[in-house]
């Protein structure tokens, strides 16, 4: 990670949209590196929250586990996206478990630090109010969707969100069996989904991992 253009790597953030240079320059300087290597993880649930992460380059995987023991993906986090920022508003422990499924390199910004900055800058709070209601409606259609729609409607779903829309290409972010947990349903079930899209015409895997949508007003029928 080059530290020299921290300030230019916290710019590309959507939560920082906005910021004049000279608040970059003070976030920049609390932001503190890591780097984290495959499968390991970053904090547990149930951890005391001490501050949020952004993802520099890698990928993240947040979880919770049932009672029953059964673990549920809930977000794939992806480079220049930021997670944890709950621990901001609330004294209290992380609700889920991040891990790392590829080599990760993030900045830390602990609460107590950020809370200096945000004093002087309004317009950083407004950002971190913005992005949170954002991702208040990512949870609230993933509940929606684990609940009203059956599997093939999930998985037509997830590919019309994630497709690029010119081309139709989608490239899955992550393997079958995460993709399917994912989206609350086992992995034959996911693969059972995809043959029949596929069967029916709807799409094509153009190669390992990647998608083609070839009939899009299908796709949208399948989603409900």
């Amino acid at each position: 990670m080059d530290l020299s253009r921290k300030d230019e790597i916290l710019a590309g953030f959507p939560l920082f949209s906005g910021l004049e240079p000279g608040h970059l320059a003070q976030l920049a300087s609390i932001a503190v590196p890591k780097r984290i290597p495959k499968r390991s993880i970053l904090f547990r649930e149930g951890e005391e929250a001490k501050g949020f992460f952004l993802l520099v380059k890698g990928k993240i995987k947040l979880t919770k586990v049932s009672l029953s023991g059964k673990e549920q993906i809930l977000h794939f986090v992806n480079s220049g996206q930021s997670f944890a920022e709950a621990a901001l508003y609330m004294n209290q422990a992380y609700p889920a478990t991040a891990e790392a499924i590829e080599g990760s390199d993030l900045f830390f910004l602990s609460r107590e630090a950020l809370a200096g900055v945000m004093t002087g800058d309004p317009n950083l709070s407004l950002n971190l109010v913005a992005h949170l209601a954002r991702y208040l409606q990512i949870l609230t259609r993933k509940v929606e969707e684990l609940s009203l729609l059956d599997a093939t409607a999930r998985v037509a779903l997830h590919v019309l969100a994630g497709m690029d829309s010119n081309t139709g290409v989608l490239r899955l972010s992550a393997a079958k069996g995460q993709m399917a947990a994912s989206l609350g349903m086992a992995v034959e079930t996911f693969s059972r989904s995809l043959t029949r899209l596929k069967e029916e015409g709807v799409l094509r895997e153009a190669s390992p991992g990647v998608l083609q949508v070839l009939d899009r007003e299908a796709l949208e029928r399948y989603s409900g």
